[in-house]
């Protein structure tokens, strides 16, 4: 009796092992008979032999997930860029071009910058975009190889900025690696950065996901420099924040064969300044000769470019196309495009000349913006207005702010008509700013009573005698008081 439960015990444990290496049939035979396989495994989960006949089933599992997974781990390497380059000269393109990226990018592509690497020109050309703005910087450098590629600007910034000053060696690879379950491809892009003190590799994008960067088919115009950025700095401050207020965002210029004119009011203030474009570039100049062109540029997009617009650039070339409404500034090796506004500029002459000035105080620059920063300290966000009291018996101005939590007062010299005594109050903020932007040692205001808007033009020495130019601010009182 015991012989013969020992044999029936070890048969079937016998049978099992002879079906598990019978001779493999197919695939779709071997996946039906697994899951009768499994339910003799819960079975015999007691057995001793249990084990021993669940073995050859995930092995073969195994094998199958080991073949899978090799396949995909044998991805194509294909290299890219090889350069070395200046740490200096990386660091001052990205720090130029980082300008146009934008806060809160709408897709990741706009978060990176565009690197491309020129065998021809021996030059990396820098490219970022936030769609409305886009800056390209280029510098010289030594191309092994040529390539490109996109990885995000702010890392890349922060590791060439803590970079020691030398050399930096740029190497670029792109692994692609295909899909089993899907008939496509996935390429994943690395930059690698290295120095005298370490190596850095950066996940990238590939550049043909970046935005295409269309060229502006127009005869560039050159400008003085100078006069650019002396038209520009007495307008830029009187632009619109409000992007309700979408036209008054930007700085409208008026451009023709003698003039080159800035206008720029946010409701409250308007600046103009004009000036001669005697001596602006060389012919041809064919389509300024015949019309005036003129178009509204962002303010957030001129003020980039007085920031980066280096005084030692004696032209910048201006380039506009009027069909795409597009416009171009290129100087060095440096390129920056944007989209103009679109919409109607308010006529800002034909508002101002309802108004006549027949008074006129001249006050000397630096004591007035002295005064108004003092007492900039008592304006808080409820009352932002200061008095101003002419008084031409004593030859003076009175500035004076009163607020619940104090007070302030300052006199300074001032030259007006004797017979003249005027009570007005501004906005102590637009006040200053106008001051500050009119280029001259004294400043001319022109009044005419206490509800009628003031005029403020330069007078006095000037940094650019020479320069033919005419700048007004007007800005418009908060309300009437008695004189």
């Amino acid at each position: 009796m015991t012989q013969t439960a020992s044999k029936q015990r070890v048969k079937p444990a016998n049978q099992t092992e002879k079906t598990s290496v019978a001779t493999p049939k197919a695939e779709n035979e071997v996946s039906a008979n697994i899951p009768e396989i499994s339910t003799s495994k819960k079975k015999k989960r007691t057995s001793p032999d249990a084990d021993t006949s669940t073995e050859p089933i995930s092995n073969k599992r195994t094998n199958k997930r080991s073949a899978k997974s090799e396949f995909n781990s044998q991805p194509l390497i294909e290299s890219g860029m090889e350069v070395i380059c200046s740490q200096t000269k990386f660091h001052d393109a990205l720090s130029l071009v980082s300008c146009a990226t934008p806060a809160k990018p709408s897709h990741p592509i706009l978060a990176n910058a565009l690197i491309i690497a020129d065998i021809e020109t021996q030059q990396i050309h820098l490219t970022v975009t936030d769609l409305a703005l886009t800056i390209q910087a280029s510098f010289e450098a030594q191309v092994l190889l040529k390539g490109e590629i996109t990885v995000p600007v702010v890392m890349l910034f922060e590791i060439v900025k803590h970079c020691p000053n030398g050399n930096i060696s740029l190497s670029s690879q792109t692994q692609i690696i295909q899909l089993i379950d899907e008939d496509k491809q996935t390429k994943i892009c690395s930059l690698g950065l290295s120095d005298a003190d370490g190596k850095y590799e950066i996940r990238g994008i590939s550049a043909e996901e970046f935005p295409p960067s269309s060229t502006i088919d127009a005869t560039p115009i050159p400008l003085p420099t100078t006069v650019f950025k002396d038209g520009l700095k007495g307008v830029i401050y009187a632009v619109s924040t409000d992007e309700n207020k979408y036209i008054l965002t930007g700085v409208h210029i008026q451009l023709t064969q003698e003039k080159l004119k800035f206008i720029g009011t946010d409701g409250h203030r308007v600046a103009t300044t004009e000036l001669s474009t005697q001596g602006i570039g060389r012919k041809p100049r064919k389509q300024v000769e015949s019309s005036e062109i003129q178009f509204t540029i962002p303010g957030r997009v001129l003020k980039e470019l007085a920031r980066n617009l280096d005084d030692s650039v004696e032209f910048i070339n201006l380039l506009y196309d009027a069909q795409s409404n597009r416009l171009g500034f290129a100087w060095q090796d440096i390129i920056l495009r944007c989209q103009c506004l679109e919409g109607t500029y308010p006529d800002c002459e034909q508002l101002l000349a309802r108004f006549s000035f027949d008074r006129e105080v001249i006050l000397e620059k630096a004591f007035l913006v002295k005064a108004l920063e003092r007492l900039a300290v008592l304006t808080d966000k409820k009352e932002k207005g200061i008095y101003l009291q002419f008084d031409g018996a004593l030859q003076q101005l009175r500035l004076s702010i009163e607020r619940e939590f104090g007070k302030g007062d300052q006199v300074i010299a001032a030259h007006l008509p004797s017979e003249m005594s005027l009570n007005i109050q501004f906005n102590l903020k637009y006040l200053v700013e106008a001051a500050k932007a009119i280029p001259s040692s004294a400043i001319k205001m022109h009044l005419q009573q206490s509800d009628h808007p003031a005029m403020l033009v330069p007078y006095g020495d000037r940094p650019n005698p020479e320069l033919q130019m005419e700048m007004r601010q007007f800005l418009l009182p908060l309300y009437t008081l008695n004189a």
